[in-house]
């Protein structure tokens, strides 16, 4: 990359950034000036969350507890509405004052020698500026942006006026002395409630101290730094006030809600009381150990007692099959453990009597009539024993169902045990747990009690509120800077813009990216109308070196004579305006001035414009008419005399044909070109630009060199391309482009550092640099 062509390029715009630079500084500089400096007030509380854990009555302990330094619920009450409306009210934040030092600044300042006294509600006063003066005869107020001037008379004035929301008073200082105010100027700024809270909260910053846990850090912006102070000051005593009172709503909750539940709790652990009592009564409980020993004692007795009948069931069965196989006279026996005494009496009775009446038994017949009464008294004692053993079996079998039912009974209430201890036991669990917590609550009411009597602020402040005396807006150094970048970046982006989206030609760079392989033929410079014919043999004018360049430039392109003829040079362009007339003309009076016989031919039939430069009537006779008209000599229609050049002869475009074309084509045309070679040293054609019609395309054949002329910073560079294609179909022979209209001092820098080997200065009107740039029409 070529440095000093990029620089180059933006530096011919040196004016644009200067001027850019004073409006853009200048501004920056005034602004600065009377804008009133913004400082920032800062402070820093302490919030101690483990002592605010400390104090509380009812805790929550976990395994991990949450964050206990979250700040957010402080945070977001000290930015919310409600807590600075009272900030608002405290302070009067709808009002602002200021003192005028300057017409354009003002200084706020915290106290005035009046007093204003709102007659509408302050959430329904104007956003609305005032200007106060303090005279003789009372106050003079006016509406800044109405400039409606209110007169109040007198300095205790308690008249409402219309149009003003409040009252205005001296206050007592400046009721001491009303003169020392009268050159004072004042301005109140007033701003309803809603408006006052939210300007407040733009203004203000809090955050949480990353480092340091519990810390806020409070931040208010402002102009007036001890207002700022005084609103930093009130937001802690606020916060600290609803600290405390938060506290005490929650000791108040809390003392409430324990003394409901502990009367919830006592009426709860009665009535599982009295559940307790009756289930032990239903149940015929006393004690639960007593009556599990005695209902497994009881248990026992009932399996003895059914064991024992069992065994005296045995005995009597026994009993009584032996007593039934016992002979007449045999004695029974009396070791059957019977537990029935008329039994065992029976038996001992009937064996007394059998030992009585042993003699009888053993000396008399059976037929002896006393053997016959004992044996008929022993069979019916008998029997009597055997019904008595009988029913005493009976008796046992009886018992013995009985003690079965017993014994199942005793069986259900041991087994019944371990359910009614379970009950049992679930109801002591839970008057166990109602009797804990009851006492629980009780404990934490005593607490909270004696908590609420030393209730206090967990608050500290660690910074009070001071202010950084160095401005943060506007900060004059680096709005400076600021301004001086912005004023170089803007017009450099404007015209880097202009530059990206330029399709025009300005250097031969542009040409060559399209056009590789044409020659660069010169540069023709842009000049006044009055310098543009300036072109004499002895001119020193920068058109005069540059026209002498190009002929010494197109001359490497002539081809070498064969025969004793002019050369035809035809001058073209893509379309008009491109200057191609004007060069040609310096091309042919420069080759004349060289002592060469030089015909000018303007061949644009459609928009001739080469008589301009002679002074001539456009409908003065011209080819057109020799083309139209076989019988005319063509050198008829000649102009000799012109003050240019003895050897330069020109032949107009004539009156302008109806069928330019069809003129063109015809062989009169080219017999005057063949003619004309043997006449002249050059012949210099006009043409008509190729890209509107293609009158030039007809006879370019005939042209030796064809000079194609493009136009600095006009010409497009997408007609080079259609160019291109002639050169390619070789519709245009022997091309090379001419350069026209540079710029030469702003064109430095793209590659037209035109030297001639001296230094010539333009003899030109001095003109301001903001209409150097504007393009002075061409013919």
């Amino acid at each position: 990359m070529d440095f000093k062509k990029e620089f180059l390029k933006y530096y011919q715009y040196w004016p644009w950034f200067l001027l850019s630079l004073i409006v853009f500084v200048g501004a920056a500089f005034i602004f600065i000036k009377i804008t009133p400096s913004t400082y920032e007030t800062s402070a820093t509380v302490l919030i101690d969350k483990k002592q605010e854990d400390q104090t509380k009555v009812i805790t929550i302990n976990t395994a991990e507890k949450n964050n206990e330094d979250n700040l957010e619920d402080e945070i977001r009450l000290m930015t919310s509405n409600e807590f600075l409306l009272d900030v608002v009210k405290k302070l009067n934040l709808n009002f602002s004052f200021f003192e005028k030092v300057y017409t354009v600044q003002n200084n706020r300042v915290k106290e005035v020698p009046f007093a204003l006294i709102p007659t509408v509600s302050k959430d329904s006063l104007p956003e609305a500026s005032y200007e106060i003066k303090i005279i003789k005869e009372g106050f003079v107020v006016t509406d800044l942006e109405t400039e409606e001037v209110f007169n109040v008379k007198g300095y205790a004035s308690n008249e409402v006026i219309d149009g003003l929301p409040f009252k205005i008073q001296l206050s007592a200082k400046g009721k001491k002395d009303p003169a020392k105010y009268f050159e004072s100027e004042y301005k109140v700024s007033v701003e309803p409630t809603a408006l006052a809270v939210k300007n407040l909260k733009l203004a203000l910053s809090v955050t949480t101290d990353e480092k340091a846990k519990g810390v806020i850090e409070l931040s208010h912006v402002g102009s007036s730094p001890v207002r700022s102070r005084d609103i930093l000051s009130e937001i802690i005593v606020l916060l600290d006030q609803h600290i405390v009172l938060n506290k005490q709503k929650v000791f108040k909750n809390t003392v409430s809600y324990l003394n409901q539940r502990i009367k919830n709790f006592s009426k709860e652990k009665d009535s599982i009381e009295s559940i307790k009592e009756k289930y032990l009564q239903n149940n015929e409980i006393a004690v639960m150990d007593n009556y599990v020993v005695e209902k497994t004692a009881d248990r026992s007795h009932k399996i003895e007692n059914s064991s024992l009948n069992e065994k005296q069931i045995s005995l009597a069965n026994f009993a009584l099959n032996d007593i039934r196989q016992a002979g007449p006279t045999q004695t029974l026996g009396t070791g059957y453990n019977l537990d029935s005494p008329s039994v065992n009496q029976m038996l001992i009775n009937y064996n007394a009597k059998i030992l009585d009446s042993q003699m009888i038994l053993e000396r008399a017949q059976p037929n002896n009539p006393a053997y016959i009464s004992l044996m008929t008294q022993l069979r019916v004692q008998k029997q009597e024993l055997l019904n008595t053993l009988q029913g005493y079996l009976n008796f046992l079998n009886q018992n013995s169902k009985a003690n079965r039912a017993e014994q199942n009974i005793a069986d259900a209430k041991l087994k019944s045990i371990p359910t009614q201890d379970k009950v049992l036991g679930n109801i002591n669990s839970s008057l166990s747990l109602k009797e804990e917590t009851y006492v629980a609550l009780l404990q934490k009411r005593e607490e909270a009690v004696l908590n609420g009597a030393i209730l206090e602020s967990n608050l500290k402040t660690l910074n009070a509120p001071e202010t950084n005396y160095s401005a943060i807006f506007p900060q004059p150094k680096a709005f400076m800077i600021g301004a001086f970048l912005f004023g170089l970046l803007l017009p450099f982006g404007i015209v880097y813009l202009r530059l990206f989206l330029d399709t025009k030609l300005h250097n031969e760079e542009d040409i060559q990216k399209v056009i590789a392989d044409v020659p660069i033929l010169g540069h023709i410079p842009k000049i006044s109308r009055n310098e543009r014919l300036n072109n004499t043999a002895t001119s020193r004018s920068m058109i005069a070196e540059a026209s002498r360049a190009l002929v010494s430039n197109i001359s490497y392109l002539l081809p070498k004579r064969i025969e004793n003829k002019g050369n035809v040079i035809l001058f073209t362009s893509s379309i008009q305006g491109e200057g191609k007339s004007f060069c040609a003309f310096h091309n042919a009076v420069t080759l004349s001035n060289l002592n060469k016989k030089v015909l000018l031919i303007g061949i644009d039939l459609r928009n001739p414009q080469l008589h301009d430069y002679f002074n001539i009537d456009r409908k003065e006779a011209g080819l057109s008419n020799f083309l139209a008209n076989k019988s005319v000599d063509w050198k008829e229609f000649l102009q000799k005399d012109n003050s240019y050049s003895k050897n330069l002869d020109v032949l107009f475009a004539g009156e302008t044909p109806p069928n330019p074309s069809q003129l063109i084509t015809n062989s009169n045309f080219e017999a005057l070109i063949e003619e004309a070679k043997l006449v002249y040293d050059f012949i210099i054609l006009d043409t008509a630009p190729v890209q509107i019609v293609s009158d030039t395309l007809n006879f370019s054949y005939l042209a030796d060199v064809t000079v194609f002329v493009v136009k600095y910073d006009f010409t497009d560079k997408s007609n080079l391309v259609q160019a291109s294609s002639l050169i390619k179909k070789q519709q245009l022979k022997n091309v090379g482009i001419l350069i026209n209209g540079v710029v030469m001092k702003t064109a430095y820098g793209y590659g037209y550092g035109v030297n001639y080997g001296y230094q010539y200065k333009e003899a030109k009107e001095k003109k301001p640099w903001y209409k150097r740039g504007v393009a002075i029409k061409e013919a």
